[in-house]
């Protein structure tokens, strides 16, 4: 079964990271604001979030709100955060944060880390 990945895209000029995901077989839906991303979350279910933070707002508030809708797992990529945003991700309820720079091997280890251990935290299906 395919993989379904909602992906915040706040730089509309950064598309590897959507289209590394896609290659992998994973079938990405790319958004552009935080209020279409919530306005997807509530129309469908998706296997995974990545957030990419705007160098002007934090992600820790999206982080917040999507964990009042969905406890899937969250990636935020930061291009320069600091340790303190970092943290407070973390504790809205990001499940990883990556900074820039890093290799795509890492980030599709991280994607695929996280899927696993969500599908193990599922409730199995009655036999």
């Amino acid at each position: 079964m395919v993989k379904k990945v909602l992906f915040f895209n706040n730089l509309r000029s950064l598309l590897a990271i959507s289209g590394l995901l896609t290659r992998m077989g994973y079938e990405v839906d790319a958004v552009h604001d935080v209020e279409t991303g919530i306005a997807h979350l509530e129309k469908q279910a998706y296997d995974i979030i990545v957030l990419l933070e705007m160098p002007t707002v934090e992600s820790w508030p999206t982080c917040e709100h999507i964990r009042t809708l969905t406890g899937i797992p969250i990636i935020v990529i930061s291009l320069n955060a600091t340790a303190e945003t970092c943290v407070r991700a973390i504790n809205a309820g990001a499940d990883c944060f990556l900074r820039k720079s890093f290799g795509p091997l890492e980030f599709l280890a991280r994607v695929s880390y996280l899927l696993q251990r969500s599908a193990a935290w599922q409730p199995q299906p009655a036999v």
